[in-house]
């Protein structure tokens, strides 16, 4: 059977609605919405007021402590966001990793 050609069930239950919905055909995926919940949040700035860094972590957890979800921000000439990558670590050691 060719993709897309039906739908396929597994399993005895049969999706809800809402399950149904939430699905992106063209991208073979549900779709979620991320809610931090207990995280806390860093932002560092360039001399422009743009947000180069922007930092996740659980609640308690000192910057210095490796556990860090990191986003580094990328700005065209424009000052428009062109590009967010992630590395793994600590706050502080934010300026030294390699982002993909």
């Amino acid at each position: 059977m060719a993709l897309r050609d039906s739908t396929q069930f597994e399993g005895a239950v049969k999706p809800s609605s809402i399950e149904v919905d939430g699905y992106e055909s063209d991208l073979f995926a549900q779709r979620i919405t991320e809610i931090p919940s207990n995280m806390k949040k860093r932002f560092a700035y360039d001399g422009g007021g743009n947000c180069i860094y922007i930092g996740y972590a659980p609640s308690g957890l000192a910057e210095g402590t490796d556990g860090w979800l990191l986003w580094k921000l990328t700005y065209d000439g424009s000052n428009q966001c062109t590009a967010i990558d992630i590395a793994y670590g600590n706050w502080t050691a934010r300026t030294g990793y390699t982002y993909a």
